[in-house]
């Protein structure tokens, strides 16, 4: 009896961990500026004032915070995030832009090929690789640069791109992504897929594949564009149809909303920034149908992957990728939401931000 009391003494004397918040912040794009919050839209600031009329269609960072990237319009600016200095030009083309991991430098078009930005001097160094798709994966010493053409993938040492080596021997058609650590990566393939039990078809595919050098591809969510990595490089946010998902790269484990728009992804893929209509209820979770034993018992879900060729929910597709943005964020007046890989897949992601303007991203925390 006194080792019981012992016990739940020290049980009412721990913390609970459970409704711990998660780490990091939330930075977003609201009328003339952008807002700093903690990672439950608490303790709102103001972090940078935009150009008169600005539209602000993406919003990335590094893997440990350092540095906020910004997208207004297909002109691209950037600012260090420990209050230093204010937003600054970048002297990008209009065209896809992409934060190196370590925040010391940034990939974008150029008015021909790419151009690589070193932030802390503003030199500026080209490279004749397509801009799409393209990334400065890992960091330092290892860093490489990740690209592909109309016939393959390749990677090189940033500044000699012609000493590249073939990591998958055949180019995606679209939607190219790889990995931060440049082992992986997502793309759309010309493939088939299955009608019923006996008969395939011809289709794109969202796949995944290894950077090795075989680039063998295993089918993904089919019609998934994929928005952003994890920067632990394990989990892919997309937008598949109606709704957003949250995918393991390697498979297995998923989750998505229905209704929602993907915005950003937190670091180790635990949780999704969404977007709804503001003057609008977000519908509630569907229930998860389980498989029974065969004593009539539910089974818990295992977090499978839905097969390949399962349609995604109905509901309007979304807009055709600009090439600057993966997904375009949508119009009107709009909410944020947090929602958890983690739990029941009837979960309702949390209003964390009543008003914002079609762009968030989740800042890590920084490194101790």
């Amino acid at each position: 009896m006194r080792s019981l009391v012992v016990l739940l003494a020290l049980a009412l004397a721990s913390p609970v961990h459970a409704d711990d918040e998660p780490a990091g912040a939330i930075i977003f794009a609201r009328g003339g500026s952008l807002f700093r919050t903690d990672t439950r839209g608490r303790g709102e600031t103001e972090v940078a004032k935009l150009p008169a009329k600005a539209t602000v269609r993406a919003l990335r960072t590094d893997a440990a915070g350092k540095v906020l990237l910004v997208d207004l319009g297909g002109k691209w600016m950037w600012m260090p995030l420990d209050g230093t200095a204010a937003l600054a030009d970048l002297p990008c083309a209009e065209g896809p832009a992409q934060l190196a991991e370590d925040g010391a430098c940034v990939l974008c078009k150029a008015e021909s090929g790419s151009m690589i930005v070193n932030l802390s001097n503003g030199k500026t160094t080209p490279i004749q690789v397509p801009a799409p798709g393209a990334r400065l994966a890992r960091t330092g010493a290892d860093r490489v640069l990740v690209w592909s053409d109309e016939k393959a993938v390749y990677t090189a040492p940033p500044r000699a791109p012609k000493s590249s080596k073939v990591v998958a021997p055949e180019a995606p058609k679209r939607g190219f992504s790889p990995s931060p650590d440049a082992t992986h990566a997502f793309g759309v393939y010309a493939d088939e897929i299955y009608v019923d039990a006996h008969h395939k078809k011809p289709a794109d595919v969202l796949e995944v594949f290894a950077l090795d050098g075989q680039g063998a591809r295993r089918k993904s969510v089919k019609t998934g564009v994929p928005l952003e990595w994890s920067h632990d490089s394990q989990w892919m946010l997309l937008q598949d149809g109606s709704q957003a998902c949250i995918v393991r790269a390697s498979g297995g484990q998923y989750k998505c909303w229905r209704g929602f728009t993907p915005a950003s992804i937190a670091p180790d893929g635990k949780y999704a920034l969404m977007l709804y209509a503001r003057d609008k209820k977000p519908p509630p979770p569907p229930p998860r149908k389980l498989p029974k034993d065969k004593h009539g018992r539910p089974i818990p879900p295992k977090h499978d992957a839905p097969p390949p060729d399962e349609p995604s929910d109905e509901g309007d597709e979304t807009e055709a990728p600009l090439e600057d943005v993966a997904i375009p964020p949508p119009s009107g007046p709009l909410s944020l939401y947090r929602a958890q890989l983690e739990g029941a897949f009837t979960t309702a992601p949390q209003l964390i931000v009543k008003a914002v303007d079609g762009a968030a991203v989740w800042v890590p925390a920084p490194t101790p």
